[in-house]
This record gives C-alpha cells, sequence and structure tokens, in this order.
C-alpha cells in the first residue's frame, strides 16, 4: 500500500507591520503580534490533533514564520525556498524533493506564493488564491487505480479555532 503523500501549507500568523523606510533586512526580522502568537499557538494544537505524526516541518527563514513553525516543533528547518519573494515553483520544488518520505511535509510560508503553490498543487490552476493569515490548508495525495489524485482534506483559519 502507498503512502499518502500529505502537506500542509501554512501562512504565517499575524506579524507586526514592516517599518517604513528601514533596511531592507527588517521585513526578514518581523515578529508575530501577541495575536499572532495565540493565532499559531491554536493552529499548531489542532495540527497536533488532526495530522498524523511524523511531520517535517520547513519554514521561511523569515522570523514571523520560525516563530509560527515553532509553535508546532522546536526546531523548523528554515528553507530559503519558502523566503518571501520565493516562486510556487520553489515551494512545489520542496514538496516534489520530500516525496517517498514518510512523514506529513508543513510548509509555513508567505503570500502570494503560499496560496498560488497550494491552488496549484491542488488543482493545477495557475490563478492566484490568498490564504488567511494563520491559516492553513491541509492537502493529501493518494494512489488510486494507479494515478494520483489529490484531495483538499482541510482548510482552516485561526478565528474558527474559537
Amino acid at each position: 500500500m502507498h503512502t499518502p503523500l500529505q502537506v500542509i501549507f501554512w501562512r504565517h500568523a499575524e506579524a507586526e507591520d514592516a517599518v517604513p523606510g528601514d533596511v531592507a533586512d527588517s521585513d526578514f526580522r518581523r515578529e508575530l503580534t501577541r495575536q499572532g502568537r495565540r493565532d499559531a499557538s491554536r493552529m499548531a494544537a489542532w495540527i497536533k490533533a488532526h495530522v498524523p505524526k511524523p511531520w517535517t516541518v520547513r519554514a521561511s527563514p523569515a522570523h514571523r514564520t520560525i516563530q509560527t513553525a515553532t509553535a508546532l516543533v522546536d526546531d523548523p528547518y528554515a528553507d530559503s525556498l519558502l523566503a518571501p519573494g520565493a516562486s510556487a515553483d520553489d515551494m512545489l520544488g520542496v514538496i516534489e524533493h520530500h516525496r517517498g518520505q514518510p512523514s506529513a511535509l508543513v510548509l509555513c510560508g508567505h503570500q502570494p506564493t503560499l496560496g498560488a503553490a497550494a491552488l496549484r498543487w491542488l488543482s493545477g490552476s495557475t490563478s492566484d488564491f490568498s490564504v488567511r493569515k494563520g491559516a492553513m490548508l491541509w492537502i493529501v495525495e493518494r494512489q488510486r487505480e494507479g494515478a494520483g489524485a489529490r484531495v483538499l482534506r482541510a482548510c482552516l483559519s485561526p478565528d474558527l479555532l474559537d
């Protein structure tokens, strides 16, 4: 029996606004807000309760995505292929590289890349697709009768976890 490939596309939670006119790398140093930390913690608890272990967690090297992913695991892998400005192709490449691994893959990243990659991986569409801050999509790829089929298992926004 083929193990399904499970991918969780998780947008970083709410972060502080960027400082106008600050140095270029200030975007990478932005912290989660109090609400963002709360949302990340609640979403991580939901993932822990519903997504089968083990997980491989990869996050953009931006501080806000590392903070979001750390709500799930102590030491997420900081992956430059998920950084702001990365392409949907970069993110989809991370998924292909993970193929065959026995763990679910959690990708913590940014809009618009995260939404575009999730929609393209699910449906093949190249349309824009927005994912709310802190929200996640859980997509499972299964092999049925020799063909792969991708199914949206869950789509959840932190405000629904109250």
